[in-house]
């Protein structure tokens, strides 16, 4: 602004000019015809506090009932803080261009959490709290599109870019199967997505589309088994029918695993069956006939209600196998019941599992379990019997990686054992 003198006996005049002080626009409002790789670059590892370049850039426009932008990025290396329940996640928010907060979580649904952005809303308060967003109508309408267009990325990538895709599920997979338990407006998509070890490849991964397209003619399951490890599974004997009769079985080894199977019913119409609960009968009807198989379960009467007595501290019930091929004997967990993994789960976390027993299943054609039923028969009051009994099915705790309840006194069975034998 400047004044001039007026002339002699007249005012003064005032002048007003406009300067531009600062005419650099938001990057996440230019095209992206406008902006270079280089700066998009260069911006995510600004606002990502990142090294490595991103893995995908997804810039977004919304107008209509609410107005806003976003500029999101996928990383291409996981943060150090990934499963950190303290640490800071969400994108940055943004108000016509001004900065409200670094770290909106209310934006992004937990399991996105490795996304990095900014949103940039027209159509909410500048003086707004963390509190009101959780409520705020306009933050929930920007959340569930944000979320879908993540996920339709991500298929994306998938279908069009498999070397890059192997690298956003190697970073993120577990963050995404989150997803599975807390998103089921989405779960479908997530399903899609996710990627899976199992049988079929020792090195490649499979998607569920893929495992459906392989069924066999008649299979009606997803089979699948959790644990610890690929290598454990693979050994398990609950395994051991399905890879003799060529059915492939996902093999699901991350704790959240666990948990997200029990919250999936069905894909594509094909129910999941863990190949560790309930019954499995994977024989054909030329293998074993109905008859068949009733004279083998009376034969073994008597055997299965000695056994149920016996090991009734352990065991709800004793039955004959469908899926034992090697093995003398298995524990399978109730179609309805928890796993023993996941009600570790529960425990460490400070929640009350109340113990519960499980079911003893016995391969009819393995030595021990014959030779077994025949001392039943010709010295029914054997002490030794009982021993075997507790030996048997500590020896099926330990195939499926777990723990006898009373690991002094199975060692002490054991070696007395030993002993008798050498």
């Amino acid at each position: 602004m400047t004044i001039a003198p007026g002339e002699e006996g007249g005012k003064e005049q005032v002048t007003i000019e406009t300067e531009t002080l600062n005419s650099m626009k938001a990057l996440w409002a230019k095209s992206k015809d406008e902006v270079s790789d280089d700066e998009y670059k260069e911006f995510y590892k600004h606002i990502a506090r990142a090294w490595d370049d991103p893995l995908e850039i997804i810039p977004m426009k919304a107008e209509g009932t609410f107005e806003y932008q976003a500029l999101l990025f996928i990383p291409s290396r996981a943060p150090f803080d990934l499963f950190n329940r303290d640490a800071k996640v969400g994108v940055q928010l943004y108000v016509k261009r001004v900065f409200v907060m670094d770290d909106c979580e209310q934006l992004m649904p937990r399991y996105l959490r490795f996304v990095k952005g900014v949103v940039d809303a027209e159509d909410l308060s500048l003086n707004v709290s963390r509190e009101m967003l959780q409520h705020d109508r306009h933050i929930s309408a920007i959340r569930r599109r944000l979320t879908k267009k993540v996920l339709s990325t991500i298929k994306d990538i998938q279908a069009e870019r498999p070397d890059d895709y192997r690298t956003l599920w190697t970073e993120f997979g577990k963050a995404l199967k989150e997803g599975l338990i807390s998103d089921f407006d989405n779960q479908d998509t997530l399903l899609r997505i996710c990627s899976f070890a199992s049988t079929h490849s020792d090195d490649q991964l499979t998607t569920l589309p893929e495992y459906v397209e392989r069924m066999k003619d008649g299979q009606e399951q997803i089979f699948y088994a959790t644990g610890e490890s690929r290598e454990q599974l693979l050994k398990s004997p609950h395994l051991e029918a399905f890879k003799a009769k060529g059915y492939e079985v996902l093999l699901l080894t991350d704790p959240v695993d666990e948990i997200w199977v029990g919250s999936v019913p069905e894909f594509d119409g094909k129910r999941l069956q863990s190949v560790a609960k309930g019954e499995v009968d994977l024989a054909s009807e030329d293998e074993k006939s109905q008859a068949e198989r009733e004279e083998q379960q009376k034969e073994f009467a008597d055997l299965l209600s000695w056994l149920k007595e016996t090991l009734s501290d352990h065991v709800s019930e004793v039955r004959l196998s469908g899926r034992l091929t090697e093995s003398p004997a298995c524990l399978v967990t109730p179609a309805l019941g928890i796993t023993p993994a996941l009600a570790r789960m529960y425990r460490a976390s400070g929640q009350a599992i109340p113990a519960t027993k499980r079911i003893l299943e016995l391969n009819p054609k393995h030595p021990l379990v014959v030779s077994l039923q025949q001392a039943r028969k010709d010295r029914a009051d054997d002490p030794g019997l009982v021993e075997t009994a507790e030996l048997l099915y500590g020896a099926a705790l330990l195939a499926e990686g777990g723990v006898p309840d009373d690991p002094a006194k199975f060692a002490g069975l054991l070696t007395d054992r030993l002993a008798r034998t050498v």
